[in-house]
This record gives C-alpha cells, sequence and structure tokens, in this order.
C-alpha cells in the first residue's frame, strides 16, 4: 500500500465513511460517555481534594503498587511529565512514597502509603458508583460485549499507526 492510497473499506464498514454523521460516529459517542462520565466523577473527586490526574493515578497504584513511573504513566494514560507533577502533589498529602528501584537505578518506583490506600479505596467506590449509573439499564452480556469490542478496538490502533 502507497502512502497516497489508503486501504479499501470492507463493505460491511461502509456505515463509517467520511460521510457518516459525526453524532453517530463510534468514537465520538465513546467521546461523549467519556466526558459526561467524568463531569460528576471529577466533581465528586474534587470534594476529596483530587483531580482526575489523581484519580487515574491512585486506582493505577490501587491495582499494582509499587509500580514505576514509566509504567505507571503508560497505565494511567497520562503523559509522564504529567504523572511527575501529579506524583509531587501525592506525595505531598502523604497518598504516595517514591523510591529507587533496587535492580535498575534509572527507574523510581512509586507505592500507595496506608493513607493512600484509604483514599484510593474511597475514590474507586466513586467510580464504582458511577459506573453502575453509567450502565444501568444495559443487560450484563451488552456490557460484556461492549467491553469486549473496546478492548479489540485498542489492540487494533497499538498495531500500527495510520501512516
Amino acid at each position: 500500500m502507497t502512502k497516497d492510497k489508503l486501504p479499501e473499506i470492507p463493505p460491511e464498514l461502509e456505515f463509517l465513511t467520511a460521510q457518516h454523521d459525526l453524532f453517530s460516529a463510534p468514537f465520538y459517542l465513546m467521546a461523549h460517555a467519556d466526558f459526561y462520565y467524568h463531569e460528576d466523577l471529577d466533581r465528586a473527586a474534587a470534594r476529596l481534594g483530587l483531580d482526575r490526574t489523581a484519580y487515574r493515578i491512585l486506582t493505577t497504584l490501587h491495582r499494582q503498587s509499587p509500580i514505576n513511573i514509566k509504567e505507571l504513566s503508560r497505565n494511567a494514560l497520562i503523559k509522564r511529565s504529567t504523572t511527575t507533577r501529579a506524583l509531587a502533589r501525592l506525595r505531598e498529602a502523604g497518598y504516595v512514597s517514591q523510591q529507587v528501584d533496587a535492580a535498575d537505578s534509572r527507574l523510581v518506583n512509586v507505592a500507595l502509603t496506608e493513607q493512600g490506600k484509604v483514599v484510593a479505596q474511597r475514590i474507586i467506590e466513586l467510580g464504582d458508583r458511577q459506573l453502575q449509573r453509567a450502565v444501568q439499564g444495559i443487560s450484563e452480556e451488552r456490557l460484556r460485549e461492549l467491553t469486549h469490542t473496546l478492548r479489540e478496538i485498542v489492540i487494533n490502533l497499538n498495531k500500527l499507526p495510520i501512516e
């Protein structure tokens, strides 16, 4: 395939062409859902003194702690520079600790403190409540199918760049 020529669109995906209505496009709808999901969650997190970046870092650390900053940034979907600034605030608040990796001094590992575990659990509970609200009325089967489809999309988008 040359750089000028785009691949043929399979007939079953023709509804996704550029002429397709933006407001019905899957990624537009995903962005809309993400926007509304985080609107309320951001307000609730703010009452805990947290922002969206802190939410992502704390929930990621709740799943895996300790973890190095590079992996933390990747897993939390945050730029490394943003992660570093947020970690400084979270460290100052007493929620995380940082330590140079014993096996590789180029890496810095981040871990939740006991206070951080408590705050992470509270923000996760808020996220769980928001998720329950978001999927209300959607069957377990449809939700599993949606999750499976979104994972496939992530895998596809991670394969190769457009150009």
